[in-house]
């Protein structure tokens, strides 16, 4: 899009509210002096970590989204503008990152839980420890929503889930017919999975 003088001159720079001692490391980076980056890093990665580990509850994770929050705010730096103070701004990429990987999260556990056969799928992409870790908090993530569940749907999953038991066992042990069963299996498993979408 072309700039014309008149658009210039009718829309003054906006004025500079980010701190002084931020603002002229941040322009010291885009000047070629990266030694101003190490200074943002050293002032504000703590904050960018303990945001991290209020979400993730997991050191390893919220240092990796620290790391990635860094990166992401060397490639963005130059849009930042100085309209608010640095710390707000950093604080608003630091929890896009967070929302994105909870998402993505999110939507693993989803597709795994509809599908076991993803960890598998997983294992191809040479994701074995994830995956370990993500059977561990499926595993932990449905009992604990199963729980929560009506007796009728929670006791069938129960059987179904963390006994293996087969619908015909399952029928003849809740002295139920199959098809009812199978309608309150599917019910349940509903219910878990708009939890997980939305809740957890």
């Amino acid at each position: 899009m072309e700039i014309t003088n008149d658009f210039v001159l009718n829309h003054e720079k906006p004025k500079v509210i980010c701190s002084k001692e931020d603002w002229d490391c941040i322009q010291s980076v885009l000047n070629g002096d990266y030694s101003g980056f190490e200074c943002l890093v050293d002032k504000y990665s703590g904050m960018v970590y303990s945001q991290a580990i209020k979400y993730t509850q997991n050191q390893e994770e919220a240092e990796d989204i620290t790391q990635d929050v860094l990166l992401i705010l060397f490639e963005s730096l130059s849009t930042f503008r100085g309209e608010s103070q640095f710390s707000t701004w950093l604080y608003t990429i630091t929890k896009n990152e967070i929302i994105k990987k909870y998402k993505i999260k999110q939507t693993l556990l989803v597709e795994v839980y509809e599908n076991p056969t993803q960890f598998e799928k997983l294992k191809k992409w040479g994701l074995s420890p994830e995956v370990q870790l993500l059977k561990q908090e499926m595993a932990n993530t449905i009992r604990s929503l199963v729980a929560k569940l009506p007796h009728s749907y929670k006791k069938p999953l129960i059987l179904y889930y963390f006994e293996n038991m087969s619908y015909k066992e399952i029928a003849e042990k809740l002295n139920i017919k199959i098809n009812t069963l199978k309608s309150n299996i599917f019910r349940g498993k509903e219910i878990i999975k708009n939890w997980l979408y939305n809740e957890h």
